[in-house]
């Protein structure tokens, strides 16, 4: 279990160690990338259209259930709701960001004309900042999207322009007589106030003197159309709405607009529009009702001017100022049953009204309420309230195109269903009516008879008074409900209430500082992630890979890169951070083979190239720098090696000695140290395998470990030949060479895997052509100095 951790502790801080050395070994790439990363986010915040958000609170009234009051009196019919509508808050907020407001607030403020200014960079929102105004033929077509360049000159005069471009014209409103046009260019000088007019459009420029802020000579004036449709979709994706606590009904309007004074504007005649809208709508059915009333008084008052004028030729032609007082009596008792008979009669004739609207009208959203008419009847009002309503939320979906919406065959369900239960209570109450209206009239008719007893002109003059005072009491009678209806119309007051009006809350692009921390983080990433993504699908052996993945031989060194054209670096530098990185290699050999006195040292390598024979030359130097006695044999007999130049390359040499039985004396040679001789590998043998096989090489390194303390044995490479393989029994330690960015990952992993198979042992690794010099063994002269030794600098890889 301990063991187990610890492997995970391990592995988790290689993986660390891994990402941080990724970074330090490539620390000026990734500043470089991030300095260019922030640069590029200061350019774009130099030209980067700046985004505003303005924002107001609106109070909307939440009324959820359905007002089913009676009673006509007037403060009755001043203080309800007066035609029982229902509002919903939910509702009410999506006609508040509906199409038809948002296209009325587009049409008030006249944004279909977008003017814009330029400074050197780029074309930035001028709502009301520009020294005119456009005003254009709303029947006529435009150029939409097409930039007109206007520049002001002395005397009202002005020249605009539109460079060559391809433009679309059509009505800005309808979007009729569309067509377009390739190539199109416009240029005309005119003054202030004239009707600039072709074929093709149609504005005029009035001088606008109420531009908020000086505008510098070097700031290009300009304007373009827009069409409304497009100008609605744009709107809708700027505004955003959210409700501040849920149980509250407040909603605050935000937008994003590249002007805040536009944003602003927008916001405040949103809620204008809406609230008139909203004010409209309960206005609506007084008004219906008022023009039923009308209706109803232009009949009546016929009646009553025919009766008035009857009864006046009557008096006038009889000369009768006054009936005595039990015609008084009667007349009295009559006119109050008549009254009452008027009344009657009244909601008759609307019932009969609703009962033939709702048989001949689908949409009964403008039917007029019974309250309005006088009729008290609480379930009758609240079934048409239902109906109202239903029929209105029904229209409201219809009106922005939601047809697919579920709730639409809901509300025709409901609909129809409060229509037959309309009809059916209508039916039950005309019945009661009726009767009613009959024991009236017997109530009327035995008055007539109690009438008739008196004198025939009394009589006659009695019925003239009654008729002209039934017309009289139903003309009044009407008055006073179209009053009513007037005074609730005239106090009508939206169900909003605006909390906090529109004003700027900010700027909100570009973030400055955002974008540069932004900048820098990306600029750092992106590299980096590259590089890391490119470690890990490199086929190479790259600095970030961890060798314990094909591996558990130990690293004894990582020798640096070299700049120098010479192989033999230890001893032509002996103060580099290269031979320092030799000395270490040597400390470490020499810490974990201490127990052997002469030792054969195997330098190899998966592939060529990967510098085995620049190593083993440098790995016998620094033995010999210690004062060692040692040989170099070069045993790549396919392939000889001039450790100190090209000459070097002898005549003779192993093969020689192999094959032509020449003495061991004989092909040894002397290198520039005293402590160093090598063999070369001499002329290249037909088969080496073969040569090496058949050769007893324990008696030639037995003989070479009487002369020499150290012997270095520069082989083949393990993946292309097998020759190196022979002298593996014979070797004390066998160093494979690794290079970084030029050994293939997974034909080192298999030499591992076979060695491993093999059980060869003593094995270990050096890593070569390190160019990252923060990791070394060893500190070097001078501390590491970069300036004093130029080694380490990048350079074209070593020749061996």
């Amino acid at each position: 279990m301990y063991q187990a951790q610890s492997q995970i502790a391990v592995q988790e801080e290689s993986d660390l160690k891994r990402a941080l050395g990724l970074f330090t070994r490539n620390y000026k790439l990734l500043l470089i990338c991030a300095v260019i990363s922030i640069a590029l986010a200061y350019f774009y915040n130099r030209i980067a259209v700046p985004v505003y958000y303005s924002k107001a609170a609106l109070l909307i009234e939440n009324n959820d259930q359905p007002q089913m009051r009676g009673g006509s009196s007037s403060e009755e019919y001043i203080n309800m709701d007066l035609f029982g509508r229902n509002q919903s808050f939910q509702n009410e907020l999506y006609v508040l960001k509906s199409t038809p407001v948002i296209e009325q607030t587009i049409k008030n403020l006249d944004l279909s004309v977008n003017y814009l200014l330029k400074n050197r960079f780029r074309y930035f929102d001028a709502y009301k900042n520009l020294p005119f105004k456009i005003v254009f033929l709303k029947e006529h077509v435009q150029p939409v999207n097409v930039r007109f360049l206007v520049s002001l000159h002395k005397g009202n005069k002005y020249t605009v322009k539109v460079e060559k471009t391809n433009a679309l014209f059509t009505n800005l409103y309808t979007e009729n007589n569309t067509y377009s046009k390739e190539g199109w260019t416009f240029e005309k000088t005119g003054k202030y106030g004239d009707l600039i007019e072709t074929n093709d459009l149609a504005f005029v420029i009035f001088k606008d003197s109420i531009a908020k802020n000086y505008i510098p000579d070097y700031f290009v004036y300009a304007f373009s159309f827009s069409t409304v449709p497009s100008l609605i979709g744009q709107i809708k994706n700027q505004l955003n709405f959210s409700i501040i606590d849920r149980d509250a009904t407040v909603v605050e309007i935000g937008v994003n607009t590249t002007s805040y004074l536009k944003g602003n504007d927008i916001i405040t005649e949103l809620m204008d529009v809406y609230s008139t809208l909203n004010v409209n709508r309960k206005n609506h059915i007084a008004e219906v009702t008022i023009e039923y009333i009308e209706r109803q008084l232009g009949e009546i008052s016929d009646s009553l001017n025919m009766t008035e004028d009857n009864l006046q030729r009557f008096r006038s032609s009889r000369e009768l100022l006054d009936v005595n007082d039990q015609a008084n009596g009667m007349s009295e008792q009559y006119m109050n049953l008549q009254n009452q008979m008027a009344e009657l009669i009244t909601k008759k004739r609307y019932y009969d009204y609703l009962s033939e609207y709702l048989a001949n009208n689908d949409d009964v959203s403008n039917v007029i309420v019974p309250t309005s008419m006088g009729v008290d009847d609480e379930v009758l009002n609240g079934l048409v309230a239902t109906l109202i309503t239903a029929q209105t939320q029904r229209s409201n979906l219809i009106r922005n195109h939601q047809e697919r919406n579920p709730m639409v065959p809901r509300l025709g369900i409901q609909i129809e269903n409060s229509k037959k239960t309309i009809r059916e209570n209508i039916s039950a109450v005309q019945k009661t009516t009726e009767i009613a209206i009959d024991e009236m009239d017997k109530r009327i008719n035995k008055i007539k008879s109690d009438i008739s007893r008196v004198p025939k002109t009394q009589r006659q003059l009695g019925g003239i008074e009654r008729k002209y005072r039934l017309n009289d009491a139903i003309y009044n009678y009407l008055l006073e409900k179209r009053a009513e209806a007037k005074i609730s119309q005239a106090s009508n007051l939206p169900d909003n209430v605006i909390i906090e009006s529109a004003n700027f809350a900010g700027k909100v692009s570009p973030n400055t500082r955002k974008n540069y921390l932004i900048a820098f983080i990306l600029g750092l990433m992106f590299p980096y992630g590259f590089l890391f993504l490119k470690g890990m699908i490199s086929e190479k052996l790259d600095y970030n890979e961890r060798i314990d993945r094909f591996t558990d031989a130990p690293i004894l060194g990582k020798i640096p890169h070299s700049r120098k054209k010479s192989n033999n670096v230890v001893h032509e530098n002996p103060k580099s951070t290269l031979a320092e990185a030799y000395r270490a290699l040597r400390t470490n050999i020499e810490y974990r083979f201490k127990d052997t006195p002469h030792k054969v040292i195997l330098v190899t390598s998966s592939i060529e190239g990967e510098g085995k024979s620049f190593n083993a030359l440098n790995l016998a130097m620094v033995y010999a720098h210690l004062g060692r006695k040692t040989i170099l044999i070069d045993f790549d007999l396919r392939k000889p090696t001039g450790y100190f130049s090209e000459k070097s390359i002898a005549s003779v040499g192993l093969s020689s000695y192999f094959a032509e039985a020449i003495s061991l004396e004989d092909i040894i040679q002397q290198s520039p140290h005293n402590k160093l001789d090598y063999i070369p590998s001499g002329p290249i043998p037909p088969n080496p395998v073969e040569m090496m096989a058949s050769n007893d090489l324990k008696q030639l390194f037995n003989q070479l470990k009487g002369q020499y303390e150290y012997i270095i044995l520069d082989a083949t490479p393990l993946a292309q030949v097998s020759d190196a393989y022979l002298l593996m029994d014979d070797a004390d330690l066998k160093i494979i060479i690794a290079r970084y960015n030029y050994t293939l990952k997974k034909i080192f992993f298999l030499i591992m895997n076979d060695l491993k198979q093999k059980k060869v042992e003593n094995l270990c690794i050096v890593l070569n052509d390190n160019r990252i010099g923060v990791d070394q063994y060893g500190y070097g002269y001078g501390y590491n100095n970069r300036k004093k030794d130029p080694i380490i600098k990048k350079n074209k890889n070593p020749k061996i």
